[in-house]
Parts: C-alpha cells; sequence; structure tokens
C-alpha cells in the first residue's frame, strides 16, 4: 500500500464522504480543508440549517498516523484530532484513531506559493495560510473565533466563505510591515512563519 507523506497533502482538499459510527452516510456537508506545509484551516459549511465547523493549526505526522493539533476551533474538541491515512486510488481516506468514523478526500492541487504566517495578539492567535490563489485565516480574539477561506488575485483577498457571515466578500488585505501583519480588522504581532512569504 502507498503510503501518505506530508508532500503529499498540500493543497484543497474536498470531503466527498463520511461514514459515520452509527454507519451514516454524509456526502452533502461541504468540508474543504487547505494544508500548506503544516498549517491547515479547515472548514464545514452544513447542507442544512445548522451550526458551521472548523478550525486550524498544524498538522503532524507519525508513521500513518496524522494529528491535526488545533489551536482553535468553532466546536469543542474532546478527543486529540488523530486519522489513518492511505490511498485508495486517488482517494485520501482518513480512518479515526480516537473516534469511529472513515472519510474520504479529494485534492484540487493549487501550484503555486505555500507559506504560512502564525500570529498573536493581546487577546488572542490567528493564522494565515497561503496555497497557490487559494488562503485560509483563522482567527480567536477576545473569545469570537473566525475560520474563512478565500482566493487571492493580484492584490485582493477576498474572502468566499467565513464562519462569519459579515466577512463575505471582504478583502483581508494583509500586509507584513517588521514584526507584524496588519490585515482589515486589526494587528498582529509575527510569532512564527514556514515556506517563503511574499504579502
Amino acid at each position: 500500500m502507498k503510503p501518505v507523506r506530508m508532500s503529499d497533502c498540500a493543497g484543497l482538499w474536498r470531503r466527498t464522504r463520511l461514514i459515520d459510527s452509527d454507519g451514516s452516510h454524509d456526502t452533502v456537508t461541504d468540508v474543504r480543508w487547505l494544508q500548506g506545509r503544516t498549517a491547515f484551516v479547515d472548514l464545514r459549511r452544513p447542507a442544512y440549517p445548522g451550526a458551521w465547523d472548523g478550525f486550524a493549526g498544524w498538522l503532524h505526522q507519525d508513521d500513518d498516523i496524522f494529528v491535526w493539533d488545533r489551536f482553535t476551533g468553532l466546536q469543542p474538541q474532546e478527543h486529540p484530532d488523530a486519522g489513518r491515512m492511505h490511498w485508495d486510488g486517488d482517494t485520501l481516506v482518513e480512518t479515526g484513531v480516537h473516534a469511529d468514523y472513515v472519510e474520504h478526500w479529494v485534492l484540487e492541487p493549487a501550484p503555486g506559493p505555500c507559506w504560512a504566517l502564525s500570529l498573536s495578539a493581546p487577546d488572542g492567535q490567528a493564522l494565515l495560510l497561503r496555497v497557490g490563489a487559494l488562503f485560509g485565516w483563522a482567527s480567536c480574539a477576545a473569545g469570537i473565533v473566525e475560520i474563512s477561506l478565500g482566493t487571492v488575485a493580484g492584490g485582493t483577498w477576498m474572502i468566499t466563505d467565513s464562519s462569519d457571515p459579515t466577512r463575505h466578500g471582504v478583502d483581508l488585505s494583509p500586509r507584513v510591515q517588521g514584526s507584524e501583519l496588519v490585515e482589515t480588522d486589526g494587528i498582529w504581532t509575527i510569532t512564527d512563519s514556514e515556506g517563503d512569504v511574499k504579502v
């Protein structure tokens, strides 16, 4: 069986199937997982009225087990987010380690820049991830969590989907100024980075 490597994971993944612990199948929830070198942003839009889900952080690998180490999320986390992953043709199959589920993922390659910035402010943390012409933004400030995905075209960073409906269509407009990142809603201190950051 061909092993899954971290380097295989960069890009935009769309979930095509969830097989839950009760045997039920979900093929309609819009689940997108944007993965960089290690940083990730995951946004889940329910097919029917309900609470958004989403989280962000850094992915780690130990043999065939991958752990999504979250720094923030929209819903409580009951246990570590860990799954065994293997290939079934071009489909990435994730099987839960601490929960009984199976997820099928299909990759939409996003060639181009791949970098991330870890950010902090007196009242919270944030993560900005760019993969090709796509970006992910996650912040938790003063107890308010935002998970957003968007596209980069020229100098415009347009939020296309967000857990906060007021952010749809907003230009995030990130700018690095020395050791800080300035965006539409605030100023953040850069605490770490990965990849060749160009904003």
